[in-house]
């Protein structure tokens, strides 16, 4: 039993927090043009696709946040993380009109499609982890 290795997922890197933005931003868009097109509403379904719409769109803008911080302090990533999340919900709720279901659908829209250009510029970037010198 001593000369077992360790599992391969041991030395793989860990992925960046601030990569999961884009599919978040993604996924709580598609979930509020998701509810705005069944209708909106109060009903159980409804609401549930809001709140977790809600909380994808927050957690996106929090990721994205604290991956504007270079620095290594933790506290100071997860402080300009919790204002970018703030941010955001004040944006969605400063101009909320009374009655329209097509208001979260229309932030939806916006966060899918940042979500969606982010992945796409992602992909076709052809970036490697190394540096330009690492080849």
């Amino acid at each position: 039993m001593s000369g077992e290795r360790p599992p391969a997922f041991w030395h793989t890197p860990r992925m960046a927090p601030a990569k999961l933005a884009a599919p978040l931003a993604l996924a709580g868009g598609l979930l509020w043009i998701l509810h705005a097109l069944i209708g909106g509403g109060s009903d159980p379904f409804a609401a549930v696709l809001h709140f977790l719409g809600l909380a994808c769109v927050l957690a996106a803008a929090g990721l994205f946040g604290s991956g504007l911080v270079k620095s290594d302090a933790v506290g100071m990533r997860v402080l300009v993380g919790l204002a970018s999340a703030l941010l955001a919900l004040s944006v969605v709720e400063a101009f909320r009109p009374p009655d329209s279901a097509w208001y979260d659908g229309g932030w939806g829209i916006v966060a899918a499609l940042l979500g969606g250009i982010a992945l796409v510029r992602r992909r076709g970037s052809g970036r490697t982890s190394g540096g330009a010198h690492s080849r």
